[in-house]
């Protein structure tokens, strides 16, 4: 003989409670549209062995815009320029870290290939890299 203990439905959502649940989702999807948008006033800059090379608005760039990169000592990369950041496609130094870099999308972000002596930063209103994160005293 199997006894049911409780068999009432259990609901995590009353029918009242549906309409705030999904004016949250709606808010939060719109916070997170705004916020991927393409960034505004972003310059991306490529310099190698310190001299700056290439820098690109990234408002101003139409779809995605590929640029080869001759670095130090004969590494060659291949840098990519969209609206929504900048990254390092390929290149052909032994470590590969600024390919694993992935895109930047933010002022303050960089990748750095130390073989090849490039780097590839973005610069913009949104740099706070400068900023103190305390004051003492």
């Amino acid at each position: 003989m199997v006894k049911r203990l409780n068999t009432k439905e259990v609901r995590l959502f009353s029918r009242q409670e549906w309409p705030f649940f999904v004016i949250i989702v709606l808010v939060a999807a719109g916070i997170f549209a705004l916020q991927s948008q393409a960034p505004k006033g972003i310059m991306a800059v490529v310099e190698v062995e310190g001299q700056t090379t290439v820098r690109r608005d990234l408002a101003q760039v139409e779809g995605a815009e590929s640029l080869p990169i001759a670095g130090a000592d004969g590494i060659a990369l291949t840098v990519e320029f969209s609206r929504e950041g900048a990254r390092v496609l390929s290149s052909t130094c032994p470590d590969k870290t600024c390919q694993r870099t992935g895109l930047l999308s933010r002022a303050g972000e960089s990748a750095v290939c130390l073989p090849g002596r490039v780097v590839l930063r973005l610069e913009g209103k949104e740099d706070r890299s400068l900023e103190a994160d305390a004051v003492t005293g």
